[in-house]
């Protein structure tokens, strides 16, 4: 069962998927007027003299499906005549440094995981663990990643590394023009996220409710409520302790004072800055598009104000590995079970018709109800099934191969229909196909 790697992909393997459609994207977009988003913009170091499209995706070696959304930031900015603008979610607990890699076992296929630099973490986020260095043995396919990653070991957090590493690379690989970068941990330190935070505490009952109402109201997008208790509630941030994060809760005795420092902002709170202040459309994953439209609920619930629309774009590309022909799995484990208990699978006529015989005449005796002339014959037939297991002990064993080999076989399936690996792994004509291919679904030619 050998796998190959074809040096030519099957344009198929990109398939765009856009939302809504792409004539409904918004084509005519205006430069902020209010004199927050202005201020907010200025704060952020932004543009204020021409509209904003965002986008944006955690600080990691993401796949193709997150480029779709780069790319697609790139032509609809130059088509309206935006700024663009990614957004990093360095709130986020991720491990940039562990990539996983698909490896050739002889004729199967597995896969291994290898740090390009770093340690694991589990409870960090992304905003306060530095910068790290790469390590030296990198795979070759990952050599031009950490060539750009260590041209930003430099920076302050690992995450603004692997977000101007990663956006960097993409953008010169694929000729885009390279958009300003904006970190969620920056968010609320603008006039903006004060304002909103001030306002919630005014009346955190009631935009709390607010936001968990909005919840309510898409259920599928799999956002959690946040906790109202008699004594205090959960507010949609972070509080950074150390190198951890912490829930915050606004404590509703009196007289306790609630703690302002080192807050950031989980995910619709940063959504909900971005979209009501520092943007005009947000492009979204599909499942961004699906939760944020809690966002526009809360906002509109909360504080009566609309805020900018969204719009989605993925792509679902694989990284070439031919799949070869292998039986069901599925039919090759029952096959292996059943192959035990059906001498007629196991090509052995006499002893199937035999046990035809027994298993009507059990039937019969149980009918009957005489116990003991059914346990008689159902012992005749375990002794008949031990038989044929006996005698044809060669067959059954080619059943258990097959079966083994189904079973690893739906491994490999499993990671040749990934569409989930690091970006990097991909050529340069997959990128590029990619690209025209998102290009083509936006109706932009390629």
């Amino acid at each position: 069962m050998a796998l190959e790697k074809t040096s030519t992909p099957p344009q198929k393997n990109a398939e765009i998927a856009l939302l809504p459609a792409p004539n409904a994207w918004p084509a005519e977009l205006n430069a902020p007027r209010s004199e927050q988003a202005i201020r907010t913009r200025e704060q952020l170091g932004l543009p204020t003299d021409r509209p904003i499209i965002a986008s944006g995706h955690q600080p990691i070696l993401f796949h193709p499906g997150i480029v779709a959304k780069l790319i697609a930031l790139d032509h609809w900015s130059k088509k309206t005549g935006a700024a663009a603008v990614w957004v990093v979610p360095d709130q986020d607990v991720v491990d940039p440094g562990l990539v996983r890699l698909p490896k050739q076992d002889g004729d199967s296929l597995i896969v291994e995981s290898f740090r390009i630099g770093g340690v694991p973490t589990e409870h960090s986020p992304a905003a306060v663990l530095p910068a790290i260095s790469i390590n030296a043995d990198i795979p070759k396919e990952l050599e031009s990643t950490g060539s750009w990653l260590m041209g930003y070991e430099y920076e302050s957090s690992i995450a603004r590394q692997f977000a101007r590493a990663t956006i960097g690379m993409l953008c010169k690989q694929l000729d885009l023009q390279e958009p300003a970068l904006v970190f969620a941990s920056d968010l609320l330190s603008t006039d903006a996220g004060t304002g909103l935070l001030d306002a919630m505490l005014a009346d955190p009952k009631a935009a709390i409710e607010s936001y968990n109402a909005s919840v309510d109201r898409f259920p599928n997008a799999g956002v959690r409520q946040l906790s109202i208790t008699e004594t205090r509630i959960e507010l949609p941030l972070w509080r950074l302790a150390g190198d951890a994060r912490l829930p915050v809760y606004v404590n509703l005795k009196p007289g306790v004072d609630f703690d302002r420092q080192h807050l950031i902002p989980r995910g619709l709170m940063m959504t909900a800055i971005m979209r009501a202040f520092a943007c005009d459309l947000f492009i979204h994953g599909t499942g961004g598009y699906n939760y944020d439209q809690i966002t526009e609920a809360w906002f509109d619930g909360w504080q009566g104000q609309s805020i900018a629309p969204i719009a989605a774009a993925s792509a679902t590309m694989r990284l070439g590995f031919e799949i070869p022909a292998v039986p069901d799995p599925d039919r090759a484990v029952w096959a292996a079970h059943h192959a035990r208990h059906d001498p007629a699978m196991l090509g052995d006529e006499s002893l199937a018709r035999q046990k035809s015989e027994l298993v009507a005449a059990i039937a019969d005796s149980k009918s009957k109800g005489t116990r003991t002339e059914t346990a008689k014959l159902f012992a005749q037939l375990q002794q008949l099934l031990v038989e044929a297991r006996t005698n044809n002990a060669q067959t059954i064993k080619r059943f258990d191969a097959a079966s083994r080999a189904a079973q690893e076989s739906r491994k490999v399936h499993a990671i040749v229909s990934d569409r989930t690996w690091a970006f990097p792994l991909y050529t340069d004509q997959q990128m590029q196909s990619l690209k025209d291919a998102v290009i083509r679904a936006l109706g932009g030619g390629g």
